[in-house]
Protein backbone atom coordinates (compact mmCIF):
# COMPACT_ATOMS: atom_id res chain seq x y z
CA UNK A 1 0.00 0.00 0.00
CA UNK A 2 1.11 3.47 -0.89
CA UNK A 3 1.28 6.49 1.55
CA UNK A 4 1.85 9.76 1.29
CA UNK A 5 2.27 11.62 4.51
CA UNK A 6 1.05 15.74 3.97
CA UNK A 7 2.95 17.93 6.60
CA UNK A 8 4.67 21.22 6.66
CA UNK A 9 1.82 24.04 5.50
CA UNK A 10 2.47 27.39 5.74
CA UNK A 11 0.64 28.54 8.69
CA UNK A 12 1.81 29.31 12.01
CA UNK A 13 1.66 25.71 12.89
CA UNK A 14 4.28 24.50 10.76
CA UNK A 15 7.16 23.10 13.23
CA UNK A 16 4.33 21.24 15.25
CA UNK A 17 3.09 19.46 11.72
CA UNK A 18 7.40 18.50 10.87
CA UNK A 19 7.25 17.06 13.96
CA UNK A 20 4.17 14.64 14.31
CA UNK A 21 4.78 13.27 10.33
CA UNK A 22 8.09 12.84 11.27
CA UNK A 23 7.03 10.42 14.15
CA UNK A 24 4.30 9.00 11.33
CA UNK A 25 7.07 8.04 9.57
CA UNK A 26 9.20 6.68 11.69
CA UNK A 27 6.57 4.53 13.24
CA UNK A 28 5.22 2.89 9.92
CA UNK A 29 8.21 2.79 7.69
CA UNK A 30 8.55 -0.54 7.48
CA UNK A 31 4.70 -1.34 7.15
CA UNK A 32 3.89 0.67 4.37
CA UNK A 33 5.97 2.32 1.07
CA UNK A 34 5.65 5.96 2.38
CA UNK A 35 6.11 8.98 0.45
CA UNK A 36 6.54 12.91 2.38
CA UNK A 37 5.13 15.63 0.69
CA UNK A 38 5.89 18.92 2.00
CA UNK A 39 2.38 21.02 0.98
CA UNK A 40 3.35 24.89 0.80
CA UNK A 41 -0.14 25.76 -1.22
CA UNK A 42 0.65 24.23 -4.61
CA UNK A 43 -2.84 22.41 -5.13
CA UNK A 44 -1.39 21.36 -8.60
CA UNK A 45 1.98 19.91 -7.84
CA UNK A 46 -0.02 18.39 -4.79
CA UNK A 47 -2.32 16.46 -7.10
CA UNK A 48 0.62 15.11 -8.99
CA UNK A 49 2.14 13.71 -5.84
CA UNK A 50 -0.95 12.16 -4.36
CA UNK A 51 -3.11 10.81 -7.39
CA UNK A 52 -1.16 7.82 -7.25
CA UNK A 53 -0.97 6.50 -3.58
CA UNK A 54 -3.50 4.58 -1.50
CA UNK A 55 -3.99 6.99 1.05
CA UNK A 56 -2.99 10.35 2.15
CA UNK A 57 -2.24 10.79 5.55
CA UNK A 58 -2.78 14.11 6.45
CA UNK A 59 -0.12 15.68 9.41
CA UNK A 60 -0.78 18.98 8.63
CA UNK A 61 -1.95 20.97 11.30
CA UNK A 62 -3.73 24.62 10.97
CA UNK A 63 -4.70 26.77 7.79
CA UNK A 64 -6.08 24.96 4.66
CA UNK A 65 -4.61 21.68 6.29
CA UNK A 66 -7.23 21.96 9.19
CA UNK A 67 -9.66 24.33 7.79
CA UNK A 68 -11.50 22.01 5.34
CA UNK A 69 -9.59 23.40 2.00
CA UNK A 70 -7.36 20.70 1.68
CA UNK A 71 -9.75 18.46 2.52
CA UNK A 72 -12.11 19.48 -0.10
CA UNK A 73 -9.57 19.66 -2.84
CA UNK A 74 -8.89 15.69 -2.01
CA UNK A 75 -12.46 14.91 -1.71
CA UNK A 76 -13.01 16.65 -5.67
CA UNK A 77 -10.01 14.36 -6.80
CA UNK A 78 -11.50 11.73 -5.28
CA UNK A 79 -8.76 10.97 -2.69
CA UNK A 80 -8.73 9.01 0.90
CA UNK A 81 -7.26 10.98 3.44
CA UNK A 82 -7.07 10.43 7.15
CA UNK A 83 -9.31 13.23 9.42
CA UNK A 84 -12.32 14.97 8.90
CA UNK A 85 -14.49 15.87 5.68
CA UNK A 86 -14.21 19.16 4.60
CA UNK A 87 -17.41 20.37 6.02
CA UNK A 88 -16.74 19.07 9.32
CA UNK A 89 -12.59 20.33 9.15
CA UNK A 90 -14.26 23.78 8.38
CA UNK A 91 -16.57 24.33 11.40
CA UNK A 92 -14.15 22.47 13.63
CA UNK A 93 -11.55 25.15 12.99
CA UNK A 94 -13.88 27.79 13.41
CA UNK A 95 -14.13 28.35 17.11
CA UNK A 96 -17.28 30.80 17.12
CA UNK A 97 -19.26 28.16 14.81
CA UNK A 98 -18.28 25.48 17.16
CA UNK A 99 -19.47 27.43 20.22
CA UNK A 100 -22.79 28.37 18.50
CA UNK A 101 -23.25 24.34 18.11
CA UNK A 102 -22.50 23.94 21.77
CA UNK A 103 -25.26 26.20 22.86
CA UNK A 104 -27.73 25.01 20.41
CA UNK A 105 -27.42 21.89 22.38
CA UNK A 106 -26.92 22.55 25.88
CA UNK A 107 -23.28 22.42 26.04
CA UNK A 108 -21.69 24.44 28.37
CA UNK A 109 -19.19 26.76 26.69
CA UNK A 110 -17.59 30.06 28.15
CA UNK A 111 -19.48 33.25 27.16
CA UNK A 112 -17.48 35.00 24.27
CA UNK A 113 -17.44 38.22 22.38
CA UNK A 114 -16.27 38.40 18.53
CA UNK A 115 -13.67 41.80 18.89
CA UNK A 116 -14.67 43.91 16.36
CA UNK A 117 -12.56 47.48 18.00
CA UNK A 118 -15.34 48.29 20.58
CA UNK A 119 -15.32 48.16 23.76
CA UNK A 120 -15.23 45.11 25.33
CA UNK A 121 -18.01 43.79 27.48
CA UNK A 122 -16.91 40.87 29.05
CA UNK A 123 -15.23 41.43 32.83
CA UNK A 124 -11.81 40.53 33.81
CA UNK A 125 -10.47 38.45 33.09
CA UNK A 126 -10.96 36.85 29.78
CA UNK A 127 -8.93 35.27 26.94
CA UNK A 128 -7.45 36.46 23.97
CA UNK A 129 -6.91 34.40 20.97
CA UNK A 130 -7.60 33.54 17.32
CA UNK A 131 -11.07 31.98 16.64
CA UNK A 132 -9.77 30.13 13.50
CA UNK A 133 -5.99 28.81 14.67
CA UNK A 134 -4.64 25.98 16.99
CA UNK A 135 -1.63 25.18 19.22
CA UNK A 136 -2.87 28.02 21.58
CA UNK A 137 -0.76 30.65 18.96
CA UNK A 138 -1.32 34.45 19.94
CA UNK A 139 -3.61 33.42 23.00
CA UNK A 140 -3.23 35.47 26.24
CA UNK A 141 -5.01 35.75 29.79
CA UNK A 142 -6.11 39.33 30.18
CA UNK A 143 -6.51 39.77 34.26
CA UNK A 144 -5.21 43.70 34.24
CA UNK A 145 -6.44 46.26 31.30
CA UNK A 146 -3.48 47.81 31.46
CA UNK A 147 -2.50 44.45 28.83
CA UNK A 148 -5.34 44.21 26.60
CA UNK A 149 -3.77 45.63 24.28
CA UNK A 150 -0.47 43.54 24.38
CA UNK A 151 -2.46 40.76 24.25
CA UNK A 152 -4.39 42.34 20.70
CA UNK A 153 -0.98 42.98 19.27
CA UNK A 154 -0.24 39.36 20.40
CA UNK A 155 -3.25 37.91 18.77
CA UNK A 156 -2.93 39.67 15.80
CA UNK A 157 0.43 38.44 14.48
CA UNK A 158 -1.71 35.25 14.08
CA UNK A 159 -5.09 36.02 12.66
CA UNK A 160 -7.64 39.10 12.60
CA UNK A 161 -10.28 36.89 13.52
CA UNK A 162 -10.76 37.45 17.45
CA UNK A 163 -12.50 36.11 20.02
CA UNK A 164 -12.45 37.40 23.33
CA UNK A 165 -13.41 34.34 25.89
CA UNK A 166 -14.60 34.18 29.48
CA UNK A 167 -11.63 32.79 31.32
CA UNK A 168 -12.45 30.02 33.81
CA UNK A 169 -10.40 29.67 36.45
CA UNK A 170 -9.63 25.87 37.07
CA UNK A 171 -8.70 22.77 35.93
CA UNK A 172 -7.53 21.76 32.33
CA UNK A 173 -8.39 18.94 30.55
CA UNK A 174 -9.12 16.75 26.97
CA UNK A 175 -10.70 14.32 25.65
CA UNK A 176 -9.40 12.20 22.50
CA UNK A 177 -12.16 10.03 20.38
CA UNK A 178 -11.08 7.53 18.79
CA UNK A 179 -13.12 5.29 16.51
CA UNK A 180 -16.39 6.61 17.85
CA UNK A 181 -15.12 6.06 21.67
CA UNK A 182 -13.65 8.40 24.15
CA UNK A 183 -10.47 7.82 25.07
CA UNK A 184 -9.57 8.66 29.37
CA UNK A 185 -9.66 12.22 30.00
CA UNK A 186 -5.87 13.25 29.99
CA UNK A 187 -5.67 16.38 32.62
CA UNK A 188 -3.08 19.16 31.73
CA UNK A 189 -0.75 20.85 34.36
CA UNK A 190 1.16 23.71 32.81
CA UNK A 191 4.00 24.60 35.02
CA UNK A 192 3.48 28.56 34.12
CA UNK A 193 0.12 30.73 34.00
CA UNK A 194 -1.22 28.65 31.28
CA UNK A 195 -1.44 26.09 28.56
CA UNK A 196 0.16 28.23 25.87
CA UNK A 197 2.32 27.56 22.79
CA UNK A 198 5.86 27.26 24.78
CA UNK A 199 4.43 24.70 27.57
CA UNK A 200 2.85 22.78 24.61
CA UNK A 201 5.87 21.82 23.18
CA UNK A 202 8.68 22.61 25.33
CA UNK A 203 10.05 19.46 27.22
CA UNK A 204 9.59 20.03 30.74
CA UNK A 205 7.27 22.72 30.75
CA UNK A 206 4.01 20.92 31.32
CA UNK A 207 3.28 17.83 33.70
CA UNK A 208 0.03 15.47 32.58
CA UNK A 209 -2.02 12.70 34.39
CA UNK A 210 -3.44 10.28 32.68
CA UNK A 211 -6.07 8.96 33.26
CA UNK A 212 -7.30 12.28 34.74
CA UNK A 213 -7.41 12.19 38.89
CA UNK A 214 -11.67 12.86 39.01
CA UNK A 215 -14.87 11.10 39.65
CA UNK A 216 -16.56 8.65 37.68
CA UNK A 217 -19.65 10.90 37.23
CA UNK A 218 -16.91 13.65 36.10
CA UNK A 219 -15.23 11.90 33.86
CA UNK A 220 -18.14 9.99 32.00
CA UNK A 221 -19.71 13.96 31.61
CA UNK A 222 -16.64 14.61 29.75
CA UNK A 223 -16.74 11.62 27.79
CA UNK A 224 -20.53 11.57 26.83
CA UNK A 225 -19.74 15.71 25.93
CA UNK A 226 -16.82 15.27 23.73
CA UNK A 227 -18.93 12.32 21.63
CA UNK A 228 -21.38 14.51 21.39
CA UNK A 229 -19.82 17.26 19.52
CA UNK A 230 -17.66 15.35 17.65
CA UNK A 231 -20.80 13.72 16.35
CA UNK A 232 -22.99 16.73 15.80
CA UNK A 233 -19.75 17.85 13.41
CA UNK A 234 -19.88 14.83 11.98
CA UNK A 235 -16.15 14.18 12.67
CA UNK A 236 -13.95 11.49 11.17
CA UNK A 237 -12.03 8.14 12.86
CA UNK A 238 -10.67 10.29 15.38
CA UNK A 239 -10.76 13.87 17.24
CA UNK A 240 -9.26 15.58 20.50
CA UNK A 241 -11.84 18.30 22.69
CA UNK A 242 -10.67 20.65 24.97
CA UNK A 243 -12.61 21.37 28.23
CA UNK A 244 -11.84 23.94 31.10
CA UNK A 245 -13.30 22.78 34.47
CA UNK A 246 -14.19 25.17 37.19
CA UNK A 247 -13.40 24.73 40.57
CA UNK A 248 -16.93 24.24 41.42
CA UNK A 249 -16.57 21.13 38.51
CA UNK A 250 -18.63 22.74 36.16
CA UNK A 251 -17.53 21.42 32.59
CA UNK A 252 -17.16 24.35 29.70
CA UNK A 253 -16.08 22.94 26.01
CA UNK A 254 -13.16 25.03 24.48
CA UNK A 255 -12.81 23.57 21.09
CA UNK A 256 -12.35 20.32 19.09
CA UNK A 257 -9.40 19.83 17.06
CA UNK A 258 -9.62 17.71 13.71
CA UNK A 259 -6.00 17.54 13.36
CA UNK A 260 -4.44 16.99 16.90
CA UNK A 261 -0.60 17.05 17.67
CA UNK A 262 0.30 13.04 16.31
CA UNK A 263 4.31 13.41 17.96
CA UNK A 264 4.60 10.46 20.25
CA UNK A 265 4.58 12.43 23.20
CA UNK A 266 1.25 14.31 21.96
CA UNK A 267 -2.13 14.20 24.24
CA UNK A 268 -3.69 11.66 21.28
CA UNK A 269 -1.17 8.98 22.03
CA UNK A 270 -1.21 9.65 25.60
CA UNK A 271 -4.41 8.62 25.51
CA UNK A 272 -4.55 5.71 23.29
CA UNK A 273 -1.30 4.36 25.23
CA UNK A 274 -3.68 4.39 28.44
CA UNK A 275 -6.38 1.66 26.89
CA UNK A 276 -3.55 -0.27 25.43
CA UNK A 277 -2.23 1.33 21.71
CA UNK A 278 1.24 1.46 20.98
CA UNK A 279 2.03 4.57 18.91
CA UNK A 280 2.35 2.37 15.81
CA UNK A 281 -0.67 0.23 16.50
CA UNK A 282 -2.55 3.81 17.05
CA UNK A 283 -1.31 4.87 13.41
CA UNK A 284 -2.09 1.55 11.70
CA UNK A 285 -5.44 1.70 13.26
CA UNK A 286 -6.23 5.36 12.18
CA UNK A 287 -4.32 4.04 8.47
CA UNK A 288 -7.49 1.21 8.29
CA UNK A 289 -10.40 2.76 9.53
CA UNK A 290 -9.38 5.83 6.51
CA UNK A 291 -9.58 3.43 3.33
Amino acid sequence: MKICILYGGVSSERKISISSANSIYEAILDDYSIEMYDFTGDYVELLSKVEHVDLVFNALHGGDGENGVVQKFLEKNKIKFTGSNSLASKIAMNKIECKKICVENNIPTPKWDIYRKEKISLKLPYVVKPYDDGSSMGLSIVKDEKHIDDALIECLKISKNIVIEEYIDGREVTVSILNGKALPVVEILPKGDFYNYKCKYTKGECDYKVPAEMSLELSTLLQDYSIKIHNLLNCGSYSRVDFRISHSSEVFFLEINTLPGFTKTSLFPKAASEVGFNYRELINLIIKLSL
